[in-house]
Formats: C-alpha cells, structure tokens, sequence
C-alpha cells in the first residue's frame, strides 16, 4: 500500500495523475478480490481439517471398541484425493459401512471462489468451513460448521457427543449377532 501510494504520489500535480489515480485503485480492489479469496479458501480449508483431525482422533478410539463385533474395522484417511475421511467396518459377510466425514464445501464451491461476482457477495467474516458426514454412498446425517465445535471449552469431547448417535448406527447397520455368535464358537 506504501508504495502504491508513493506512486499516486509522484503522479500528483502532473497531466497523467488521473489516469494513475485510477490504475492504482483499479490494483488495489483486485489485490483485494485476491486477499479475500485467499482469506476465504484458508478459512474453508482450516476449518474442515481442524474437524478432520478431530474425527481423525474419535475414529482412533472407536475402532477398538467397534472391532469385537465386526470382522473388521478401519479408519481411511482420503482427504488429499477426494477430501473425506472415514471409519469403516466390514461385517462377517463381507458387507462394509462407513460414516464418512467430508469437506462442507465441494470442490464446485472452491472454484466459484474465482468468480469476482460470487465473492463479492461473501461476507468474508461470516463465511466459516465445516464438515458434513454421512453413511455411504451418499445418505448425509449430520453438517457440522466449525463454529459449532469450537466455540466450547473442549471441541473433542463436543464434536464426540455430535457424532456419537453415528458411530452407534455404524454398528448397528454392520451388526450381526448369529455370525458373531458363530464366529465366538
């Protein structure tokens, strides 16, 4: 900002200080379109992986309480190529269930943000990032904005709470007590 306004600066009282005037506040909202977009992108991208790590971490102390009952159970970590993560079991006929924890914001969402037009009409403080889960293939049972996790004292034991009901119909779609039963003998 220094230096554009040292460059307003050296045009003033001359023939071109309208016309530099001009290109330099024609810069400054672009750079400004720029440091909002980027601003929202982090924001969305922050927000989804700070509640990743924490699915991330509940998925870890589940999955030893879950695998009594199941053939098989696992946590998945695909964030880097389709931008979810989940905790699957795999029942004794080799049927497998997953509660699934994707990015609220959709890679279409992400690339809006390189519409001017469409950031324009963002509120870059009231935009946050979040997560949604759902059973696979595609049933959403619970959105989950970071806000509503991190505004208490211990955002692992809330987001815990939230998604517990989940975790519970995790196991009861994947349930099965006489294959269990069979197993045990």
């Amino acid at each position: 900002m220094e230096r554009l306004a040292e460059i307003k600066a050296k045009a003033k009282g001359t023939i071109f200080e309208e016309f530099v005037s001009s290109q330099v506040e024609n810069y400054k909202q672009q750079k400004q379109k720029e440091l909002k977009k980027a601003n929202i992108n982090n924001k969305w991208i922050d927000h989804a992986d700070e509640l990743f790590n924490l699915f991330a971490q509940i998925s870890e102390e589940v999955k030893p309480q879950i695998e009594p009952f199941v053939a098989h159970a696992e946590f998945v970590d695909n964030r880097e190529s389709d931008g979810a993560a989940m905790l699957t079991a795999t029942n004794f006929q080799n049927e497998t269930f997953s509660l699934r924890c994707a990015d609220l914001h959709t890679m279409e969402d992400y690339a809006k943000l390189e519409d001017d037009a469409f950031v324009e009409i963002l509120d870059e403080a009231q935009e946050e990032g979040g997560v949604q889960f759902f059973f696979d293939p595609d049933e959403l049972v619970e959105t989950v904005p970071h806000s509503r996790i991190f505004k208490e004292d211990d955002p692992l034991a809330t987001l815990k709470q939230v998604i517990q009901p989940h975790l519970v119909e995790l196991l009861k779609r994947t349930f099965d007590i006489a294959a269990l039963l069979d197993k045990e003998s």
